[in-house]
């Protein structure tokens, strides 16, 4: 994702800390160097480095949102304007928070891991980037060692989405960790040979909700959405985009802008879903356009679109930069807008407590996975119930399926837009909801029994007249007497009265983001450039698949690599929904590269 590389070293390491500089510091305006404490050094690497620093002993760059103070807060001058160097809990949002004190070192990130961590470190120096792939290619520049992990790249011959992305903290750089939810790294500043170590919060803790009241905790949640939504909308004309489908998460969304007066008149509501195959997304969301009356497309002028957007030069490379080591399918969005207050906000979160894998063990999906690959069925194994056991969660939970994918899947799918952009918004990830899906059934009360039915309820609140109009499936629709019935016994719906402002501190023109031209220089863009087409990544598909079965990884990564290069030339295989089976060649060939 190449948004910042942290560099921590003590001066000790002389020749290491040249050759960084020479790497790094080509571009002052993304590069900063700041002095801690017994001889150590952070160097900062970001789009306008500088400006993330907060006035004492801290870096923020990104945004957060504090529910708790109705808050939104952009970059570190927002952070700064509320009196506070560092966030004392992980929030939502999408941001990097690094805090120091004299004899420690921390750094995090926002709540759902929208924007990640990725650590390296040795003895006096450590690497920390939302980009492995960065520290990869650090580490080959500085003479240390790089090698595969054999156990995840067995478990990624598993052709599922569940494993299209990491399935814990392990890469496929034996020496590189990613840091899940829940996760901090610090350092220790009062030794000259420390490396850096993961602390953090058991997450069953961090998201316990503050009651059981289902009621009450929906409410809240509802409350919360509707406010976001609403702020951001009031904010400026179209700042609020909706890309609306016929399915129940976005309805959600749409039902939170429709309560807002502000919102109605300014959000941009938009389906592309246009083709053949999603014709019933677009029928859904044409008939409750006319219905509800608001408006679908742009609501500026047509003749200023392509002007509004950023274009990412070498997508290819960004690529590789941004996705390789832990997001595999080929697929990127390439452009962001030049304008600082747009949000796309999307109805992605709700399978946090909704269910995603099954509600289920990951017990379970192993089994699944074993009837057919044991080898694979026992990399998966040992990697999925590692990153639970870590994160304070038992690899035997009932539900265990589901606090993995609040841990992987929710964090790498659904920051796919950090690339080019920190200005994501995913207000359905809600925190105490994600509690109170993981309770035990016995601790659910007579008000409600499946976590499945949290969406549901989530939209009555927001708009009966929206939850019992059609969706894209007969099988999601609810009549107007379920839903009245239901809202008796949740209280009633939410008024548009009830929703609020959020204070803004500071200003979405403090967010720097975008590729970091001096990181995207990492990747050897005179062997890898181009767009995302078939034509493009085929050749590197036939170069990885011959690094890969050179170096004898086994006989089932041979026929994969082999597989792979018909496939990518298949034209009835979209090349970006295969699971991210071409993606994780081409991972596995650059980690087992060595010129």
């Amino acid at each position: 994702m190449a948004n910042y590389l942290a560099v921590v070293r003590h001066e000790s390491l002389v020749a290491e800390g040249d050759l960084l500089r020479r790497v790094l510091g080509g571009v002052s305006e993304e590069t900063t160097v700041i002095p801690l404490t017994g001889g150590w050094e952070l160097t900062w690497v970001a789009q306008r480095a500088s400006q993330d620093l907060l006035p004492d002993q801290g870096i923020f760059s990104g945004f957060a949102i504090d529910d708790a103070d109705s808050r939104i807060i952009f970059g570190a001058r927002g952070l700064a304007a509320v009196s506070r160097q560092s966030l004392e809990s992980d929030l939502p949002g999408c941001y990097v928070h690094v805090h120091w004190a004299e004899e420690h070192l921390e750094l995090t990130a926002d709540l759902y891991r929208s924007l990640s961590v990725s650590v390296t470190s040795v003895p006096g120096l450590s690497l920390i980037s939302d980009s492995p792939y960065v520290l990869m290619q650090l580490r080959r520049t500085l003479g240390l060692p790089v090698t595969v992990d054999d156990v995840v790249a067995s478990s990624l011959l598993w052709r599922n989405s569940m494993s299209g992305q990491l399935l814990g903290s392990r890469t496929l750089a034996r020496e590189i960790s990613y840091v899940p939810v829940g996760g901090r790294i610090r350092l220790d500043l009062a030794s000259e040979r420390a490396v850096a170590s993961r602390s953090g919060h058991l997450v069953p803790e961090l998201f316990a909700p503050a009651t059981h009241d289902y009621a009450l905790e929906l409410r809240r949640a509802a409350h919360r959405i509707a406010s976001l939504v609403h702020t951001i909308a009031a904010s400026g004309p179209e700042h609020a985009r909706l890309a609306l489908s016929g399915g129940k998460d976005s309805r959600i969304l749409l039902a939170a802008a429709l309560l807002s007066p502000q919102a109605r008149a300014t959000a941009r509501f938009s389906c592309t879903n246009t083709a053949e195959q999603h014709r019933r997304d677009f029928e859904v969301v044409s008939d409750l356009s006319r219905e509800f009356g608001f408006p679908l497309g742009p609501r500026r002028p047509d003749d200023d679109r392509t002007a509004e957007l950023r274009r990412v030069a070498n997508p290819l490379a960004l690529w590789f930069s941004d996705s390789a080591m832990t997001y595999f399918p080929v697929k990127l969005q390439a452009y962001s807008l030049l304008d600082k207050g747009p949000f796309a906000i999307a109805g992605f979160g709700s399978e946090l407590y909704k269910g995603n894998y099954g509600l289920r063990p990951v017990g379970a999906i192993r089994v699944n996975i074993a009837k057919n690959q044991p080898g694979p069925a026992a990399s998966f194994r040992e990697i999925t119930e590692g990153a639970l056991r870590d994160s304070g969660i038992d690899p035997q939970h009932p539900l265990g399926a589901e606090w993995h994918y609040l841990l992987l899947r929710n964090a790498l799918h659904g920051g796919r837009f950090t690339p080019v952009t920190k200005l994501g918004l995913r207000p359905l990830q809600q925190r105490s909801l994600v509690g109170l899906s993981k309770l035990p059934e016995e601790a659910r009360g007579a008000m409600w029994s499946t976590p499945r039915q949290i969406p549901d309820d989530l939209l009555a609140l927001l708009s009966p007249s929206l939850a019992a109009r059609p969706f894209d499936r007969p099988s999601k629709d609810r009549t107007a007497d379920e839903v009245i019935e239901r809202l008796r016994q949740l209280g009633g719906p939410l008024s548009s009265s009830e929703v609020v402002d959020y204070r803004i501190s500071g200003a979405p023109s403090d967010v720097h983001d975008g590729p970091v031209r001096t990181l995207l220089e990492l990747v050897d863009q005179s062997r890898i450039a181009g767009r995302l087409s078939r034509e493009n990544i085929a050749p590197y598909v036939d170069e990885a698949a011959e690094t890969v079965t050179t170096a004898g990884i086994s006989a089932e990564w041979a026929e994969l690599a082999r597989e792979q290069q018909s496939a990518i030339r298949d034209r009835s295989i979209p090349v970006g929904h295969t699971h991210g089976m071409p993606g994780r060649l081409l991972a596995l060939a650059e980690v087992i590269r060595t010129v």
